[in-house]
């Protein structure tokens, strides 16, 4: 197993894509620390892959938007698992809505505060609990493919996950001395508990955007962020990742031009 003996922590792990890669980790030998901000989901989703995997699972839940929670997050991560050796920055503030001239400051603040801060906070308390306790570790930010290739009314989003890119390159860098890899998986469309509430005709839609025709599963995003986080990426560090079936690559849609 890839991860026997590890300790990762994956931010935002009690549901969705967050859960899947929680579960990856724990399926290929790995501790886990299952994190969220609803202690009902945490405990679900600690349940659901200690009894799929029999891997050790420990649960925290915290707000990450603010320097109090991510301290106590990895108050827990010290106190449960030890160290750490593996970070997924997964937590999302979504910022769905309004166009950008009608964006609220409340709304910018939450995106920016969970979305750049918290992967910003979350990066700083893993690196130095990695450098104190000598371990050359790996850090996989999600982003988007949206950085490169915005959605309409999603500028605080976008915006965010622009930063999260730019921020791998940075930590990189500043890390590598280190030993410390840092890398971001940028998905597309990831087929969520969100899907199962779109009509027919919307689902119909996004696939139609999609070259290969299907939104990424949770395993797929999972895969890469395990690969990158795995010795047989040793050498990689300031990359992206794009995991969108090629939508970022196509031009228009299929059909679309005469």
């Amino acid at each position: 197993m890839r991860f026997e003996g590890k300790r990762v922590l994956v931010t935002g792990s009690s549901r969705n894509t967050g859960l899947g890669i929680a579960e990856a980790f724990a399926r290929e030998g790995a501790a886990v620390c299952i994190h969220g901000s609803s202690p009902e989901n945490v405990l679900r989703a600690s349940r659901r892959v200690r009894e799929a995997t029999g891997a050790r699972v420990v649960e925290a839940v915290a707000d990450l938007s603010t320097r109090t929670g991510v301290e106590g997050l990895f108050g827990t991560v010290r106190r449960e698992l030890g160290g750490l050796d593996v970070l997924v920055n997964n937590a999302v503030q979504q910022g769905v809505g309004p166009e950008f001239v009608e964006v609220s400051d409340e709304m910018l603040e939450s995106v920016v505060a969970v979305n750049i801060l918290g992967y910003y906070r979350c990066g700083q308390e893993a690196a130095r609990l990695m450098i104190a306790n000598g371990v050359q570790g790996a850090i996989v930010n999600i982003s988007s493919n949206t950085s490169e290739r915005p959605p309409p009314g999603r500028t605080a989003y976008v915006a965010s996950k622009g930063a999260i890119d730019a921020l791998t390159r940075g930590m990189a860098i500043d890390l590598a001395p280190h030993g410390i890899r840092v890398n971001t998986v940028a998905p597309g469309y990831i087929f969520t508990e969100r899907w199962e509430h779109l009509d027919a005709a919307t689902s119909a839609q996004r696939r139609r955007t999609i070259p290969l025709g299907e939104p990424a599963a949770a395993a797929d995003v999972a895969e890469a962020v395990l690969y990158l986080a795995s010795p047989a990426a040793g050498n990689i560090t300031g990359a992206r990742l794009v995991i969108d079936g090629g939508v970022s690559v196509q031009f228009v849609p299929r059909g679309t031009l005469p």
